[in-house]
């Protein structure tokens, strides 16, 4: 009862853990696409800005250089002297309303050309001269209407005397231009409120996505530390005991005391063979296992480990059926191959009742060559069947306990398989029992 309440309190602080830094992922995520946004929503504003500027400056420029290149007058259109030749050259202005105006005033800041101006006038007549202004682009609002404007100073020389030597402003109405503006950043800010939360969708499901193999790893990372510490807290505990006890006994003789000698060192033997299966795994998990892959045929990787168990299964009156007969070259690690079949064999030996059969037999699939390791012993449920491989996971733990299992030796079987770019999987042996079968790539056929 402790024990199930000590993993229930373990698993409510996993879940606290997983749900913190689901919600750190989707800050993360959300502020990324946050982020993005923004930042392509200035860039498309600015260039937009820009480009419509840059426009209406195009228009301002060639208003200036109209003026300060105005067209030279000839001889016999000055006869009535130089009043007269201004009323001969008229200030060009746009048939287009507001779009461009020109003001020109004397150095004293005098408007020059009210007459010229028509209408327009009662807008820009409050339009004072500031010299400061000179050959500078600026935008101002008049009677709500939104201007650009140049002041520029023509020369003396200037070829049209109605801007020799005074100061000209081109006004460009830009009502137009400033609306598309603010509809465009209207939509724009539409449009981001519309991908925010889209974004927010978005951010969510990457999280699920992106955190479920990791938080997966990290409930397998948390369960594989406490099932290990608590296979290796019973052998300490068992050890830490005997030693305890016999130091009670400090006259008595290794003789009498041999048990639980014995004992303890059933004990350390279980510990050495769960640290090394810890080993093997960490190792497998960093894959810095360096496999020693060698073009060979079955018989010679088959034959070592079956044989000690012939013996052995022999002593424990079962039947041991073995049926290799595929001649074919596999690209395999000798070694590592080796473990795996005595891990099987060993499962086989363990859960085969008396007169039981035990069966290694091989087959062709395809381009796959199958090992498969049978037995008649009680089976294995569906729902085991998914669980078999993980772990320190145990069908009959208590079973396991009595046969010095650790639950370890199906997950390194797994690990040896998928090192090979093979597969593993189990299923019923009819009538009874239970059939592992290991799938290894074929490198050709004899």
């Amino acid at each position: 009862m402790l024990g199930i309440f000590s993993k229930m309190k373990r698993k409510t602080r996993l879940n606290k853990i997983t749900r913190r830094q689901s919600a750190r992922q989707f800050i993360l995520v959300m502020m990324t696409f946050a982020i993005l946004f923004i930042s392509l929503g200035m860039i498309v504003y600015n260039s937009f800005s820009t480009s419509t500027y840059s426009s209406i400056d195009r228009d301002i420029k060639a208003q200036v250089n109209m003026i300060r290149h105005s067209p030279n007058m000839h001889p016999d259109n000055e006869p009535h002297g130089p009043e007269q030749a201004k009323r001969n050259h008229p200030i060009p202005q746009p048939n287009a309303p507001f779009q461009t105006s020109i003001l020109i005033y004397n150095n004293s800041g005098k408007l020059l050309n009210k007459a010229s101006l028509g209408n327009r006038y009662t807008v820009l007549k409050n339009l004072p001269l500031r010299k400061n202004d000179l050959n500078v682009k600026k935008n101002i609002v008049i009677s709500n209407m939104n201007f650009r404007i140049k002041l520029i100073h023509a020369s003396k020389n200037n070829k049209n005397p109605v801007y020799a030597g005074n100061y000209i402003m081109v006004v460009q109405n830009i009502d137009n231009q400033m609306q598309a503006l603010e509809n465009f950043e209207r939509i724009l800010i539409i449009s981001f409120a519309l991908f925010w939360l889209i974004s927010l969708i978005l951010s969510y499901l990457l999280t699920r996505f992106t955190m479920r193999p990791i938080i997966k790893s990290w409930k397998q990372q948390s369960e594989f530390v406490n099932d290990a510490a608590h296979e290796l807290r019973t052998p300490l505990a068992i050890i830490q005991g005997k030693l305890e006890y016999m130091l009670t006994k400090p006259n008595d003789t290794i003789i009498d005391e041999a048990e639980q000698i014995s004992v303890s060192l059933d004990e350390v033997n279980r510990l050495n063979s769960l640290t090394n299966s810890l080993l093997d795994l960490a190792r497998a998990d960093q894959s810095s296992t360096k496999l020693d892959f060698k073009e060979t045929n079955p018989e010679f990787f088959l034959t070592d480990p079956i044989k000690p168990f012939t013996d052995i299964i022999n002593s424990q009156e079962k039947v041991f059926q073995i049926d290799i007969k595929q001649n074919v070259v596999l690209n395999v690690d000798r070694d590592k191959i080796k473990q795996l079949l005595i891990i099987l064999l060993d499962n086989a030996t363990k859960y085969t009742p008396k007169h039981g059969t035990i069966g290694v037999s091989d087959n062709i699939e395809g381009n796959k060559y199958q090992i498969m390791v049978s037995d008649t012993g009680v089976g294995i449920s569906d729902d085991d069947k998914k669980k078999i491989f993980g772990r320190f996971y145990r069908v009959d733990k208590s079973r396991n306990k009595n046969s010095g299992g650790h639950g370890l030796g199906l997950s390194i079987a797994e690990q040896i398989v998928h090192a090979h770019h093979g597969k593993i999987f189990v299923r019923d042996n009819v009538p009874v029992g239970t059939i592992f079968i290991v799938e290894l790539p074929i490198k050709h056929k004899k």
